[in-house]
C-alpha cells in the first residue's frame, strides 16, 4: 500500500512528538515499524538538506557584494554542506547553478545543464497539469513538494523527492527558484518490491482452500481468508474484535463455550502453550452447528514483540459425546 507524502509526514510528526508508541503508529498507518523508521530517516535528511540550502540561498539573495568570487565561495559552501542535489534557476526557470551531486546523479555535466531548464531531466511520466500546479505554487511565493520519475543522461530512470522554493531579494521580489532534491530510487524500488510481495502473498492466501484466521494480541482479526469466511458463514473483517463476532461456540460435548474459553483467545490471554488443538462447534447466524477441528499456534511477527495466534480450521465429524446426539 502506497502512502501519500502527507500521511508520511503525519506519521513522522507523531514519532517526533513521542506521545504514542511506534507500534501503535505502525498499526494506524498499516505499515511496519521498519517502514516508519525509513520515513523518519528520510524526513531528517530532507530537513538537513533544505536548511543548509535555504541558508545559502538567503545569503545569496541578501549579499551586498556581487563579486563572482564571493558568490562562488557561498555556492561551494552549499556543496560541502548539502547531502542532496541543489539546483538554482533564474526567474524563467533556466539553470544558473547545480552542485556536483546533480552531476553524479544525472550524468549531465554542469556545462551541459547551465542555461537549460529542469525539463532536461523529464521522463514524460509527470503530467502537464502537475507541472502547471508546480509553477503556480512557486510563482505565488510558496514551497512545492513532490516526487519526480526523472531520466538520466544515459537514459536510465530514477526517483527524486523534490522541494522547490522561490528565492526573494531584499525588496521581496522573486529572483530565483531553488530545488533541493533527494534520490529515493532505492526506497521506491524497495517499496515497490514490498508491495509486489504483499500482493502476491494476498493472492496466494486468498486462494488457499484451508480456512485460516490470524488474531493479534488485542484479540482483533489481523487477516482471514475467504475459505474461513465460507466455513464460519460470516464476514471476517480486518480489525474486527474476535470476541464480537456474530457466532456462538460449543465445546466437544455440545455445551455452550464462552468466547473467553475459545482456544485462540486462551492462547492470547494465558500466554502458556504455543500450540493447541480442539474440536469445537460454531453456530452462525443462520443456525446449525458446524463442527470444526481447530488448530492454533502462536507466531512471532517481525518488528513486533507481541505474539499473534494462527488458527487453522477444518470441518470434522460431530463428536460422539456431543449433547446434540
Amino acid at each position: 500500500m502506497r502512502h501519500s507524502k502527507e500521511a508520511q509526514e503525519r506519521a513522522v510528526a507523531m514519532m517526533r512528538a513521542g506521545e504514542k508508541p511506534m507500534l501503535d503508529i505502525a498499526r494506524e498507518f498499516n505499515v511496519s515499524t521498519t517502514t516508519l523508521r525509513t520515513w523518519y530517516r528520510a524526513s531528517e535528511a530532507r530537513a538537513r538538506a533544505q536548511l543548509s540550502a535555504k541558508r545559502v540561498a538567503t545569503a545569496l539573495s541578501q549579499e551586498k557584494y556581487t563579486r563572482a568570487s564571493q558568490r562562488q565561495r557561498l555556492l561551494m559552501h552549499a556543496l560541502e554542506q548539502s547531502p542532496a542535489t541543489i539546483i538554482v534557476t533564474d526567474s524563467e526557470g533556466k539553470i544558473v547553478y547545480a552542485n556536483p551531486k546533480f552531476v553524479s546523479t544525472t550524468g549531465y555535466q554542469l556545462e551541459e545543464a547551465l542555461g537549460q531548464t529542469p525539463r532536461l531531466l523529464k521522463s514524460g511520466e509527470t503530467s502537464q497539469e502537475e507541472y502547471r500546479r508546480l509553477w503556480q505554487t512557486i510563482k505565488a511565493g510558496r514551497e512545492w513538494r513532490g516526487i519526480f520519475h526523472n531520466r538520466r543522461k544515459d537514459g536510465s530512470l530514477y526517483w527524486e523527492r523534490a522541494s522547490i522554493s522561490p528565492v526573494h531579494d531584499a525588496k521581496g521580489r522573486i529572483t530565483h527558484f531553488m530545488a533541493v532534491k533527494e534520490d529515493i530510487t532505492s526506497f521506491m524500488e524497495a517499496d515497490a518490491a514490498r508491495r509486489r510481495i504483499a500482493a502476491e502473498f494476498t493472492a496466494v492466501f486468498a486462494a488457499l482452500p484451508t480456512a485460516i484466521v490470524v488474531i493479534d494480541a488485542q484479540q482483533k482479526i489481523l487477516i482471514a481468508n475467504p475459505a474461513a469466511e465460507a466455513l464460519l458463514g460470516i464476514p471476517l473483517r480486518r480489525n474486527a474484535p474476535f470476541t464480537d463476532l456474530n457466532l456462538r461456540w460449543v465445546d466437544g460435548a455440545g455445551l455452550a463455550l464462552p468466547v473467553a474459553d475459545h482456544p485462540i483467545v486462551r492462547m492470547l490471554t494465558e500466554k502458556g502453550s504455543k500450540v493447541a488443538e480442539a474440536v469445537i462447534g460454531a453456530i452462525p447466524p443462520t443456525g446449525g452447528v458446524r463442527w470444526l477441528r481447530c488448530q492454533c499456534r502462536t507466531l512471532d511477527m517481525p518488528d513486533s514483540k507481541e505474539a499473534v495466534v494462527l488458527m487453522v480450521l477444518s470441518e470434522t465429524e460431530e463428536p460422539r459425546q456431543s449433547a446434540f446426539d
